[in-house]
C-alpha cells in the first residue's frame, strides 16, 4: 500500500531577538530555517515549512503556526516525538498535530492578533531593551484609546504599512475586528485584531497611537487616518522588540 501523506500543523512561541526573522535567510538563524533544520535531520530530507505570519527580525511570537507535509504516518509521529527536543531554548513547540491536506498555516488563517508593550518610565529597567518601549513621559490612554477606535472596521491601510516586495498586489484593504490600549501599574499595552495586516502596519499603527497619547495628534487627525499619504506620524515604525504575535486565528 502506497505511503499516505500527513499534513501537520505545527503552533509555535518564540524570541525574537535570537533571530533575523522568521523567512529562512542564507546563513542566518531564522525560525524557518531552524525548523527546517530539524526536520531534515529527523527526516532524512528536505521538508519545507509553510508559517502563518513572517515575523521580522526582533519580533516576538507568543503563537505562531507552521504547516509541512510528510511522507505518512510513522514519520510523522517520529517528527512528533523528537522535534520538540530539538529546537533551541528560544524556541518552544506548543504541539504538534495532523491536520486536513488543504491546510495551510498561512492560507487558511483567519485572523490574528497582536500587541505592543511600552514600559513606564520609573519602570524601565535594562532586562525590558528587547521586549518593550520604554515610555519616557507619561501618556494619556484615553486620547490613545480613541485615536485606535478610529482605526476599527474596514479600510484601506495603505498609508499604515509598506509595499511588501513578495507581495506587491496584495489588497490593502483591512479589517480591524478589535483595537485597545490598556495601562497597568507598569506597562501600556496596544492590542489589535484583524483579518490581516500589511508589512510594517502594526508597528506604525502603535506609533500613530503613542503620538495621540503623547498629544501630537488630535480628533481631528485620527478621524481622517484614512484620507490621504500625508496624515502625520503614520509612516514611522515603532521598534521591533515591542511587537508580539499573540495569536492566529483559523475558521
Amino acid at each position: 500500500m502506497a505511503p499516505v501523506p500527513v499534513m501537520v500543523r505545527m503552533d509555535i512561541a518564540y524570541d525574537g531577538s535570537f533571530t533575523y526573522g522568521f523567512q529562512k535567510q542564507e546563513s542566518l538563524v531564522t525560525v524557518q530555517s531552524t525548523i527546517e533544520g530539524a526536520l531534515k535531520v529527523v527526516c532524512g530530507s528536505y521538508v519545507p515549512v509553510v508559517g502563518a505570519s513572517r515575523t521580522d527580525r526582533g519580533v516576538h511570537a507568543l503563537h505562531n503556526v507552521v504547516s509541512f507535509v510528510l511522507r505518512d504516518e510513522v514519520l510523522y509521529e517520529r517528527v512528533a516525538r523528537r522535534l520538540p527536543v530539538m529546537m533551541p531554548e528560544w524556541l518552544t513547540i506548543r504541539n504538534c498535530v495532523p491536520e486536513s491536506a488543504n491546510f495551510s498555516a498561512r492560507f487558511s488563517a483567519a485572523g490574528k492578533s497582536y500587541a505592543y508593550v511600552f514600559i513606564k518610565d520609573g519602570c524601565w529597567t535594562p532586562f525590558f531593551a528587547r521586549y518593550a518601549y520604554r515610555l519616557e513621559y507619561p501618556v494619556e490612554v484615553v486620547a490613545m484609546n480613541d485615536a485606535v477606535h478610529a482605526l476599527l472596521g474596514t479600510h484601506d491601510f495603505k498609508g499604515f504599512g509598506n509595499i511588501d516586495p513578495s507581495r506587491r498586489h496584495r489588497d490593502t484593504m483591512c479589517t480591524l475586528s478589535a483595537a485597545d490600549v490598556v495601562e497597568t501599574d507598569k506597562a501600556v499595552i496596544f492590542t489589535v485584531s484583524g483579518d490581516h495586516f500589511l508589512y510594517h502596519m502594526v508597528r506604525r499603527m502603535a506609533y500613530f497611537v503613542l503620538k495621540a497619547g503623547q498629544g501630537r495628534i488630535g480628533v481631528e487627525t485620527w478621524n481622517n487616518a484614512f484620507s490621504g499619504p500625508d496624515v502625520p506620524y503614520t509612516r514611522q515604525v515603532m521598534a521591533a522588540g515591542g511587537l508580539y504575535l499573540v495569536a492566529v486565528d483559523y475558521a
